[in-house]
């Protein structure tokens, strides 16, 4: 018996259903010939997490304070538009995210709501809708959800949902990281990272909560992230809980994806000029 009280005894699948069938990992996603949905996410989780969904043994790594954590760049479901003063000069909007599995059988998370899932609907047409009084009835943002009135929010770094806050203090708690902060120590906050969405019980003890991950190179090797409670200045919280580890293997793989986004994006921006005389243009 596995952790997670699951069970490793599954019935063999036959080659015509591996990809469309299987609840393992590395059988979903191995070619046998026909389409199937490739996973676009790095990953990094403890050995218990690869047992559970029987994925590969090189994605067991030396996480700490998760379960597992999954990084991705995903296009957003709009685009930029205006560059270089041409109305249709356009690129998609891309969005950096890292999700968290948290077993709260052993890390339970401070909760500030009973809702069991919310996600910020950033990919719907309510985006474009220009609310008359928004800045009154929705002060935290259009898309904001209304939180919990005994939650003390963050006005200066405000989110869309709230879903932590401190058990005593009732201080709205976000995902801080010192992913940026190259000279500082492991205790230093370089970023604050948005809440997108989260989903409670997601399987067994399992939660799931999805952040905002800024797309540039990141400074360090390993990256703590902490959730903090924060009440007014953006930086500094009353209390500190659930530190989480990334290794330096996973970080240098999202470096790989910042970096692949970067020179894309460079493409595009070279693309927008001739260039000058005398130079080969790609």
């Amino acid at each position: 018996m596995l952790a997670y009280g699951w069970s490793s005894s599954a019935p063999a699948q036959t080659k015509k259903e591996r990809n469309s069938a299987s609840q393992r990992y590395e059988i979903n996603q191995a070619f046998d010939g026909s389409v199937y949905h490739k996973d676009n996410n790095v990953w990094v989780c403890t050995r218990e997490f690869a047992e559970l969904f029987g994925m590969p043994k090189q994605f067991i790594g030396n996480v700490k304070g998760v379960a597992a954590a999954a990084f991705r760049i995903e296009s957003k479901s709009y685009q930029a538009c205006g560059y270089g003063g041409k109305a249709n000069a356009c690129r998609m909007v891309d969005a950096c995210v890292l999700d968290l599995y948290f077993d709260e059988s052993k890390t339970p998370l401070p909760w500030a709501t009973d809702i069991k899932s919310q996600w910020v609907p950033s990919n719907s047409s309510m985006y474009w809708l220009r609310l008359p009084n928004s800045r009154v009835e929705r002060p935290y943002g259009k898309l904001s959800i209304d939180s919990s009135p005994e939650v003390i929010r963050n006005k200066l770094l405000p989110d869309a949902i709230v879903a932590f806050a401190d058990p005593v203090t009732k201080v709205e708690s976000k995902f801080t990281t010192n992913a940026n902060a190259g000279k500082g120590g492991p205790e230093s906050v370089s970023d604050a990272l948005p809440l997108r969405g989260y989903m409670r019980d997601f399987y067994r003890n399992l939660s799931v909560v999805s952040l905002n991950f800024g797309c540039g190179r990141l400074d360090r090797k390993d990256v703590n992230i902490r959730l903090d409670a924060l009440r007014k200045s953006p930086f500094k919280y009353e209390s500190r809980s659930h530190r989480l580890y990334l290794p330096p293997a996973f970080v240098q793989q999202m470096n790989g994806k910042m970096t692949e986004h970067s020179e894309k994006n460079a493409i595009f921006y070279r693309s927008l000029f001739k260039p000058p005389l005398g130079t080969n243009a790609e």
